[in-house]
C-alpha cells in the first residue's frame, strides 16, 4: 500500500494519434470514439477515479475490443504502457505493500471499463494481488472500496501493523488498522486491507521474518547484533529501523514497515526488550 505520483503522460494526445494511426487494425474505428473517450478520461480524472462517480460514455463492442487489445500489445503510440511497467517492477507493489511490483494492471477492471483499459491514470504498478481481487471494486457498507494508489492521499498515512501473539519460534499473526474508525477514509482503507492486503502472501511474509529474528535477531535488525539495557533504546531503535525502511520503499505499508510497526506494539516491544537484556545472554543468541 503506498501513495505513488501520478503518471505524467497525456492520455488524451495519445489516443487521438493512435485513432488516426491508419497501419492498426483499429483503424478507422476509433476515430469516432476520440470524444467520448477523450471526455471520459476527463471525467475519470476529476473525480479521482472513484469508482461510484466515474461516468465512462458508452463505446461500442469492437472498440472495447481494441482497447483491451492495444493494452496487451502497445503501438508505439501507447509507449508509456511499456515504459511504467519496466520503470516500477522492482519497487513496492502500491496496492499490497509487498516488496516488487512485477507488472501493470487495472485499477478499474478492464473487462467492466474497457473505455479506460490503456489510460495511464487506470494503470497502476501491482504484484498478483491485484489480479487476486479479479473485479473487486466495492464493499456493501457505504465508504467501501479499494484505494486508488494515484489519488488516496490516506496511502501516504502508516495504516496498518503486524500483530503478533504466542511470542515463539513461530507466532500467531495477523494484521491491525493503525488508523481509528473515526478516520474520514476508515471503511475505505478497512475495505482496501481486507480485499487485498490480507489476500496476499503477507502473513506468510510476517511470520517467516518473526521467526529469522527469534533465531537470529540482527538478520532482520542489525542493531540487535548486541544485547540492549533499556525498552527504551529497543524502542528508539526500532523506531529509526522503521524510518529507513519507509524511506527505502518510499512509503509507511510495505511489509518491512508493517513488522516493525508490529514489533513496537506495546506488548511485543516489552517483551522483546525483557529477551535483548536477559541476564547472561551472549549477543545475537535466539530469543527464546
Amino acid at each position: 500500500m503506498n501513495k505513488v505520483q501520478l503518471p505524467p503522460y497525456d492520455d488524451s494526445i495519445a489516443f487521438e494519434n493512435l485513432s488516426k494511426n491508419e497501419r492498426l487494425g483499429s483503424y478507422p474505428h476509433l476515430k469516432d470514439s476520440v470524444c467520448p473517450v477523450q471526455t471520459s478520461y476527463a471525467q475519470y480524472t476529476i473525480v479521482k477515479g472513484t469508482p461510484t462517480l466515474v461516468k465512462g460514455q458508452a463505446i461500442s463492442d469492437a472498440v472495447a475490443d481494441f482497447m483491451k487489445g492495444h493494452y496487451a500489445s502497445p503501438p508505439a503510440e501507447l509507449f508509456y504502457i511499456t515504459e511504467m511497467r519496466d520503470s516500477t517492477e522492482h519497487l513496492s507493489c502500491p496496492m499490497c505493500g509487498s516488496m516488487h511490483s512485477g507488472t501493470l494492471d487495472h485499477y478499474l477492471p478492464q473487462n467492466k471499463f474497457p473505455i479506460f483499459a490503456v489510460f495511464s491514470k487506470n494503470l497502476v504498478p501491482a504484484c498478483k494481488c491485484n489480479s487476486k481481487r479479479k473485479e473487486t471494486l466495492l464493499g456493501l457498507a457505504p465508504g467501501e472500496r479499494v484505494l486508488h494508489p494515484y489519488f488516496d492521499e490516506c496511502l501516504g498515512e502508516r495504516l496498518v501493523r503486524a500483530h503478533f501473539e504466542d511470542f515463539g519460534e513461530v507466532p500467531k499473526v495477523s494484521l491491525a488498522l493503525m488508523v481509528s474508525n473515526t478516520h474520514p477514509h476508515y471503511s475505505a482503507i478497512s475495505f482496501h486491507v481486507r480485499s487485498i492486503v490480507q489476500r496476499s502472501a503477507i502473513v506468510k511474509y510476517l511470520a517467516d521474518r518473526w521467526s529469522s529474528l527469534f533465531r537470529k535477531p540482527s538478520r532482520v535488525v542489525r542493531a540487535f547484533a548486541a544485547n540492549i539495557a533499556t525498552q527504551a533504546d529497543v524502542q528508539a531503535l526500532l523506531e529509526a529501523e522503521r524510518d529507513a525502511l519507509d524511506d527505502l520503499h518510499k512509503g509507511k505499508n510495505n511489509w518491512n514497515s508493517i513488522f516493525v510497526s508490529g514489533l513496537l506494539d506495546p506488548p511485543v516491544l516489552a517483551w522483546l526488550a525483557g529477551r535483548l537484556s536477559l541476564p547472561g545472554r551472549a549477543p545475537d543468541d535466539p530469543l527464546g
